[in-house]
């Protein structure tokens, strides 16, 4: 696949990817599957509750029941048991029949489709207890392999589970899956009821919505019949029945975990394979059953609209070819303390840590960040010309931060936007520097002159999309859809891998010499895609591994990079994440929004929420600034940003900085407060009453944020 995919990217005057990735130092390898396993088949003999013994360590033991195959993980210091099903007396109150009993009482719910015929969008669900199913048990030192078969079907997998130091790790290896009649895997939930909990239980679920979300066990959630059901990295947009939807307006998952808290126990489960292609789904009581439960639904082909014709309405159609990944799961037990969110995130910094996802840690600084946004200006269309309308030339960028600067912000760093030659009317032609900023001898005088003063400075790009009547082909660099066709959107076409990595290695080259500190893209801490090329699916893995290899080359080449949104797989090779999540979708499932993901990150990676001149709610969400730990951020211009209203930067709709400067200090000089724990780890974080919450550090510093009084104090703590 890749092989073929390297011959159609020589075509058109572009380097292959070989020779692009080679000159920027990325690997991106196909995927390796895990083995199965091999042995004697297992025939335990259970113990007198049902159970027998498959493995343990000095954390855990693992049981299966050989008669249903579900399974049980013992705390050995606690003897708390989670099981992967409801049992005895929760199992006899259930009031649900047929399938969703029998789908209560199995590891795994498998839904696949009919592949042959006319109709390929009949879908069918199979469990452990589907008549007919056929299994072998297989044992190793760690845990056990169940190797699941439906004759009738023609299907069949294998799943995984062994005992680690923090819990347990679930597999489903790509090799152990068959599809060898009219049947195909659509989706696989794995453990779909591990852990459930009745209602008014002392806990809640854990989703990974915006910062965090909380489910409570004690808040009824009537009438919700589909759930929480969301994919990781948001829904693959090269399928244009995701594109297409309308008015649901929600934040994508950036980070691949979920949890559940039960009294003085809780999980938290990482999804370590295949993270890309999964849902995470959450149900309250009445939804499928009369459980809260939570899991991870993965994804080997999507339904998407095929159009026959341009006269004939699209119809439905499944995706041919399975998406072939390894799918895995990490469950990390956390009890006492720890079992909560503040645990959860700080499992998830363990696991980020261990993986070498997230490296180093902050240095300490005397002051903390500020992170100025400066739009040099864009284009726009009058009278059948492209027209650039300058909003702040370099000169004038120069003394927007050297006002601030004499006002007391001692630690600015500068996100220049619209440098490039007719701002983003064609991001195939960057080059020369836009002269009506000042062109590049301006460019370099004002990067110079920051650099002097100790500023950082970024240019911003987007080098994902590209205007399909660009001299270089979507024929040959567009991704494709899973119709096969070129993914266009609005004039625009969203360019292969190579091509991305190809025009940013160009501009890189190009930023040295004028001196910048780094480039801020968009789009690749955002999203990802598959590319359905003819020779095979290139996944979204594929483009996780090319865009973090082009962060850590930006990283080398130029000093630093900075993402949007910072979905999780970006973490380890970004200075700063700007507009990273840190509101809830306001999901009617979500009953609280929590820190969760800055709690991740607080002390390795800054991040800033919503611009200060660009918020819905000024004051709360300032607050929110200072109750999550993060930096500042303003977006300015020096003229009005009205000129920028027939501009493809007419978002900017409050950015003139003479009207926003005395905020602007205000601002820092509050934020600056926290200054002293800018480098250190979330400890703790609680909620004290309806409007108050409480921040804790390292070293003891404690930060409250006050909603109702519109204010927030910070206690020095006495050390680590």
């Amino acid at each position: 696949m890749f092989l073929l995919l390297l011959i159609v990217l020589s075509r058109g005057g572009q380097p292959t990817a070989a020779q692009t990735f080679a000159e920027a130092g990325i690997d991106a390898a196909e995927p390796v599957h895990a083995p199965l396993y091999s042995g004697e088949r297992w025939k335990p003999a259970p113990d007198a509750a049902g159970y027998a013994l498959v493995a343990a360590n000095d954390k855990f033991r693992l049981f299966v029941r050989p008669d249903n195959l579900q399974i049980a993980v013992d705390e050995i210091g606690s003897g708390y048991r989670w099981t992967s099903n409801p049992i005895g007396e929760q199992l006899a109150k259930e009031t649900v029949k047929g399938q969703l009993l029998s789908n209560l009482k199995s590891p795994f719910t498998l839904t696949y489709v009919k592949t042959g015929g006319t109709d390929q969008t009949v879908r069918g669900v199979l469990n452990g207890e589907s008549p007919g199913t056929e299994t072998v048990m297989t044992q190793s030192a760690d845990g056990l392999q169940v190797v699941y078969s439906f004759p009738e079907q023609k299907l069949g997998f294998a799943i995984q589970y062994e005992l680690t130091e923090g819990g347990l790790k679930v597999r489903v290896p790509a090799n152990g899956i068959r599809e060898e009649g009219d049947y195909s895997f659509f989706s696989l939930d794995i453990l779909p009821y591990f852990g459930a909990a009745a209602a008014n239980e002392d806990g809640y679920l854990f989703v990974p919505d915006g910062p965090g979300g909380l489910i409570n066990f004690n808040v009824a959630h009537a009438d919700i019949s589909r759930g929480y059901i969301h994919q990781v990295y948001g829904t693959e947009v090269s399928n244009s029945s995701n594109w297409m939807r309308s008015g649901e307006r929600r934040e994508d998952i950036a980070y691949p975990v979920f949890g559940m808290k039960r009294g003085e126990h809780a999980y938290l489960a990482i999804l370590t394979e295949g993270d890309d292609s999964a849902n995470i789904a959450a149900m309250a009581p009445g939804a499928k059953s009369s459980f809260f439960n939570i899991y991870s639904s993965q994804i080997y082909r999507e339904e998407y609209l095929y159009q026959m014709s341009r006269l004939a309405a699209p119809t439905k159609a499944i995706q041919k070819q399975r998406l072939d990944r390894d799918r895995e799961l990490e469950y990390r037990f956390l009890s006492g303390k720890d079992a909560g969110y503040v645990g959860m995130a700080d499992a998830y910094r363990d696991y980020l840590t261990e993986a070498g996802q997230l490296k180093s840690p902050l240095k300490p600084v005397d002051h903390v960040p500020l992170y100025l946004k400066i739009m040099g200006g864009n284009f726009e269309k009058a009278y059948g010309r492209v027209k650039y309308v300058a909003a702040t030339t370099f000169p004038q960028a120069t003394d927007i931060v050297e006002r601030l600067r004499g006002q007391g912000v001692a630690n600015a760093k500068v996100i220049y936007y619209g440098w490039q030659n007719q701002g983003d009317y064609d991001m195939e032609k960057r080059f020369p520097i836009e002269s009506a900023l000042g062109g590049e001898s301006a460019a370099k005088k004002f990067v110079a002159k920051m650099k002097e003063e100790g500023t950082d400075v970024l240019f911003q790009d987007d080098f994902l999309w590209v205007d399909e009547h660009s001299a270089t082909s979507g024929k040959n660099y567009a991704i494709r859809s899973i119709a096969g066709t070129a993914f266009i959107d609005e004039g625009w076409y969203l360019s292969k891998p190579v091509l991305t990595v190809s025009n940013a290695v160009k501009t890189i080259d190009k930023l040295k010499s004028i001196g910048v500190s780094g480039i801020h893209y968009s789009g690749i801490g955002e999203m990802l895609f598959n590319d359905y090329e003819p020779s095979g699916i290139v996944t979204r893995q594929y483009t996780k591994e090319v865009y973090d290899g082009l962060l850590a080359y930006t990283r080398q080449a130029l000093g630093s990079a900075g993402v949007y949104r910072g979905n999780a797989y970006s973490v380890g090779d970004t200075d700063y994440i700007d507009a990273l999540p840190d509101d809830s979708s306001h999901d009617f499932m979500v009953d609280e929004t929590v820190p969760f993901y800055p709690i991740v990150l607080h002390g390795y990676v800054p991040y800033s929420f919503t611009e200060g001149n660009l918020r819905d709610d000024m004051e709360t969400e300032f607050l929110r600034g200072i109750e999550y730990g993060a930096v500042p951020s303003f977006f300015v211009t020096h003229d009005d940003s009205r000129k920028l209203l027939e501009t493809e930067s007419n978002f900017l709709y409050s950015s003139q900085f003479g009207k926003w400067e005395s905020r602007i200090v205000d601002e820092y000089g509050k934020f600056d407060a926290l200054a002293g724990v800018f480098a250190q780890e979330i400890v703790d974080h609680e909620k004290l009453s309806a409007n108050r919450y409480a921040t804790t550090y390292e070293d003891g510093t404690k930060v409250i944020v006050d909603y109702g009084t519109k204010s927030f104090e910070v206690t020095k703590g006495g050390g680590a």
